[in-house]
C-alpha cells in the first residue's frame, strides 16, 4: 500500500501505516513497553482528543520506575568501565544514544504513566499464550482490553514471545476483526514464520514490511528480524502495490547510521 504515514521515532520504535485507516482507529494495545512508545504517543497526539488516553494500554511487567533506573545504573557503570579500560568506541555494548534514551524514557514515564489526570494504562504483566504466574495474563483476556475491537489497533513487540502467542491458525483468527495489526517477528529462520504470515494473509494485507538492521542475516539474506504492518481486508489498497523499500522519508535504520535494509517485489 502507497498512502503510508509514519508514526513515532525516526529510529527503532516508529512504524508505518495507512493513513485511510487512522480515520477509524478509537484505541491501541501494545504487547511489549521498554522504554520507547513514541508510536503510541503520536497516535494519541494526531487523533487529537479523539482517542482516549485509557484507550491506549500497554503490557509489560519488566518496565517500572524502579525498572528503568536499574537499567540506567548497570548502562552507565558499563560505560564508564569500557571508557576507562580504553575500548574502541565500536565495541562498547552500551552508545551515548542509549544513555540517552533512557533517560529521556524515564522523564517520559512519570507524567505519561504515573503522574498525568488522563494517563496512558500500563498493565504490568507479560501476555502469554496461557498465563500460569501472577505477572502474567494470557493472549485471550489482553484482547478483551479492547473497547472496540475492529476499531483498535494491535502492536506486538515482545522479543520473540510472538511465537508463542501465535502458535496455530485458531490464535491468529482471534486477531480477525484487529483494523491494523503490527508486529516484529524474530528469527525469520523459523518453519512458523511463513506459516503464521500465511494465516495473517487470510485477514490482512501486507501494506509494509521494514528489515531490522540492528541484526545479521539469515542465510538467504532474509532480515532476521522483521517488522510488519498488516491492514484488515475490510480496506482495499488505496494506490497499488510498491515494487521497492525502504521509502524515502519514511523508512529509517533502527539506528542512525545503519545501512537500510532494501526489497525488491516482482510482479507475481
Amino acid at each position: 500500500m502507497s498512502d503510508l504515514v509514519r508514526l513515532g521515532r525516526n529510529a527503532d520504535g516508529g512504524y508505518l501505516l495507512p493513513s485511510e485507516v487512522l480515520d477509524e482507529i478509537v484505541g491501541c494495545l501494545s504487547f511489549g513497553l521498554g522504554a520507547e512508545w513514541s508510536f503510541e504517543q503520536a497516535l494519541f497526539e494526531l487523533k487529537d482528543g479523539r482517542i482516549k488516553p485509557e484507550n491506549i494500554v500497554f503490557f509489560d511487567a519488566s518496565i517500572s520506575v524502579f525498572g528503568i533506573l536499574k537499567s540506567l545504573i548497570y548502562m552507565g557503570r558499563r560505560t564508564v568501565y569500557e571508557i576507562r579500560t580504553r575500548r574502541p568506541e565500536s565495541e562498547r555494548k552500551f552508545k551515548l544514544e542509549d544513555l540517552k534514551r533512557s533517560l529521556i524514557a524515564l522523564a517520559i514515564y512519570l507524567p505519561t504513566f504515573r503522574w498525568r489526570k488522563n494517563k496512558f494504562r500500563h498493565i504490568r504483566k507479560f501476555v502469554v499464550h496461557n498465563a500460569t504466574k501472577s505477572n502474567e495474563i494470557s493472549f485471550v483476556e489482553a484482547l478483551s482490553y479492547r473497547t472496540a475491537p475492529n476499531r483498535t489497533i494491535v502492536k506486538i513487540d515482545i522479543e520473540g514471545g510472538e511465537w508463542d502467542l501465535l502458535r496455530s491458525k485458531q490464535d491468529v483468527d482471534l486477531l480477525a476483526d484487529v483494523p491494523v495489526l503490527i508486529m516484529e517477528l524474530h528469527d525469520t529462520r523459523k518453519t512458523e514464520f511463513l506459516q503464521v504470515v500465511e494465516f495473517l494473509k487470510e485477514h490482512f494485507w501486507i501494506a509494509h514490511l521494514h528489515g531490522n538492521t540492528s541484526d545479521r542475516c539469515t542465510e538467504l539474506g532474509m532480515p532476521l528480524y522483521l517488522e510488519m504492518t498488516f491492514v484488515n481486508k475490510r480496506f482495499s489498497p488505496q494506490s497499488g502495490i510498491r515494487t521497492r523499500l525502504p521509502i524515502d522519508g519514511l523508512d529509517f535504520p533502527v539506528r542512525p547510521g545503519e545501512a537500510p535494509y532494501e526489497f525488491v517485489f516482482g510482479n507475481a
